[in-house]
């Protein structure tokens, strides 16, 4: 189970090295509030990995195959990037040094909504899901044992690789933080980072509608 574990979490952790709207979030959070928000907004974006993992791993055949509502999924990040890019835009500019003793909800929350409205976890996890299936270690297969204990091996490695390279980038923005103020300060990092969330959900509409078509 450990080389499961260990399997997975790699695959999670180099599958989130790309630019997202989570690790966007997780910088803009550290940088325009401090590594405590970071940290926050980091654990909500890697806790949907546990969901659509377990579904991947054990609960798709529940759902109903002729469906249109795996379409309709690939809208839901639209309005929630321009929400989010909005909000971003609207935020006034923090004091780095400033740590706000209870307002670890609101960047927990805006990870969970940027994470678990990504369309692209589902097929992700069903295809590695799928894959692992027919993997061995060894003389043995990863997914040998209990079918069970493999779903939750699974789902745990999803959310932990995707939690470990969440606290790099919040870390790495934390320590470059002084380089990086030196350029842009808090206002024009919000700015930045809210026009790179509209920009997001404009090319996500312009797939959908424009180039699917």
């Amino acid at each position: 189970m450990f080389q499961l574990f260990a399997t997975v979490s790699l695959i999670s952790f180099v599958g989130s090295i790309h630019p997202g709207s989570v690790n966007l979030a997780v910088v803009q959070a550290t940088l325009s509030q401090n590594r405590r928000a970071g940290l926050w907004l980091a654990l909500g974006g890697s806790l949907p990995e546990i969901a659509y993992s377990s579904l991947a791993a054990g609960g798709l055949m529940l759902l109903p195959t002729q469906a249109n509502w795996v379409s309709w999924l690939a809208y839901v990040p639209i309005p929630v990037l321009l929400l989010v890019g909005i909000a971003s835009l609207r935020q006034q500019a923090g004091v780095a040094v400033q740590v706000a003793p209870t307002g670890h909800a609101l960047p927990f929350w805006r990870g969970v909504a940027l994470a678990g409205t990504n369309p692209q976890l589902l097929p992700f996890w069903s295809a590695v899901w799928l894959y692992l299936s027919g993997a061995t270690a060894g003389n043995r297969l990863l997914l040998a044992h209990s079918p069970h204990l493999s779903q939750v091996v699974f789902a745990v490695g999803t959310a932990a690789g995707a939690f470990v390279l969440l606290l790099a980038y919040a870390w790495l923005a934390d320590v470059q933080r002084h380089r990086i103020v030196r350029y842009l300060n808090s206002r024009w990092i919000n700015r930045a980072t809210g026009w790179c969330f509209i920009g997001m959900a404009v090319w996500q509409l312009l797939r959908l509608v424009v180039f699917s078509s």
